[in-house]
This record gives structure tokens, sequence and C-alpha cells, in this order.
């Protein structure tokens, strides 16, 4: 089995792994990159707040009701979060010499990874394994892959 690159992301975190195969083969996966997105952990409270630092008060009329809708401020958010993904998955690929690619990410965002990718790097994703395995620890992983590490 030839060496192949696992891209294990979420929102917030990315790790690159290389799987390949011990002489009594059995799968090992050797981490390349781990990369911390810092914009998935702001509040989104903090990015909207007016310039004395406080929300805007509800009048009398309208105590319960929420202030702003933030529904396309956090789909915004999702959006960079993907492309800038999809820029390291992307950086990464290049220095691995036409290797396949398999990226586990959680079902939400895993289309849209693929669907940012250059062409030329989204025809080497070979496999795509929906499921949130980003805090999962190496043994695990591999477990997950299992059926896949087989071929």
């Amino acid at each position: 089995m030839n060496s192949t690159l696992v891209i294990v992301t979420d929102l917030g975190l990315f790790k690159a792994y290389r799987l390949e195969q011990t002489p009594r083969g059995t799968p090992h996966l050797t981490e390349l990159a781990s990369i911390q997105l810092e914009e998935a952990h702001r509040r989104l409270v903090d990015a909207v707040r007016d310039m004395a630092g406080q929300r805007a008060k509800p009048t009398q009329k309208q105590w319960g009701a929420p202030v702003a809708d933030d529904h396309n401020l956090r789909v915004e958010l999702k959006r960079r979060l993907v492309k800038k993904i999809a820029g390291h998955l992307r950086h990464i690929a290049s220095s691995a010499d036409g290797d396949p690619i398999w990226l586990v990410a959680h079902k939400e965002i895993n289309r849209a990874i693929v669907n940012e990718l250059p062409v030329a790097v989204r025809r080497r994703v070979t496999r795509t394994f929906p499921s949130d395995l980003v805090k999962a620890p190496k043994s695990k992983l591999i477990k997950s892959l299992g059926v896949l590490c087989r071929e």
C-alpha cells in the first residue's frame, strides 16, 4: 500500500496524517500538521458589539424579542472557515506528490470542503468519511478507517 494523506477536520481544528503500512502490514499514522482555526472559537457576540461595547437595550414592548438576527453571520463564518480548511488541504496536498487523499470531516461540512477544492486536488480525494473524529486518538481513527485500510 502506498502512502495516503488522511485529512481529519471540523470547523475548529485541522489535522493531516500520512497513512502507511508497517513491514508487518499494520496501518500507521504519522501526523503532518495540526492547525487550530481561531475564528471558530471566538464568540459571535464579540464580533457584533457596538462602539460602547454593549448591544442595544430592548424597549419595553420587546422585552423578549431578540435584538438582531445572527443567522447570516453564522452562515458567513461557516463559509469562511470551510474556505480556510480547503486552503490548508490544498497546501498539504501540494507537498504530497500525487498521494490519494481521504477526507474525514463532519457530515455538514464534508461536501462543502470537497466543492471548495480545485479540480486537481478534488480528483485526488478518493474517499470521504462523514464523521467527527478530529479529537479521537490515532488508534480510534485507524479503527474507524479499518475497512478502508485493508484495500
